[in-house]
């Protein structure tokens, strides 16, 4: 379990510190997004978890593309969203719908 929060923390400050990095290079950042998604999507393969992960893949983007048309907020490198913010928004769906689980087990363990 605790291997397994490893894993999850990795991969959540990977996914932060990319954008902080990269997001001035979209097509770089592309990339580590799709394969992160990859390897995620690989180890953890359930249809749920393909669900949540595609879910926040076009909901999320479809959210920020209408905020941001509207003037709620704007990106700096393109006019409407980046081309990598979907696969952040559907890596960001998996790995808290796979956190709170592990936090989930992690607190069923514990005596009371």
């Amino acid at each position: 379990m605790k291997t397994e929060l490893l894993i999850e923390a990795l991969i959540y400050v990977a996914a932060v510190a990319l954008a902080g990095y990269l997001w001035t290079r979209p097509l770089v950042l592309l990339l580590c997004y799709v394969v992160i998604s990859i390897v995620m999507l690989r180890r953890w393969h359930t249809r749920s978890d393909v669900v949540f992960y595609s879910v926040a893949f076009v909901f999320g983007a479809a959210a920020d593309v209408v905020a941001v048309h509207r003037g709620a907020w704007e990106y700096a490198s393109t006019p409407l969203i980046p081309v990598w913010l979907p696969f952040l928004w559907g890596i960001a769906a998996l790995l808290l719908k796979k956190i709170s689980e592990t936090f989930e087990a992690l607190a069923k363990k514990r005596p009371r």
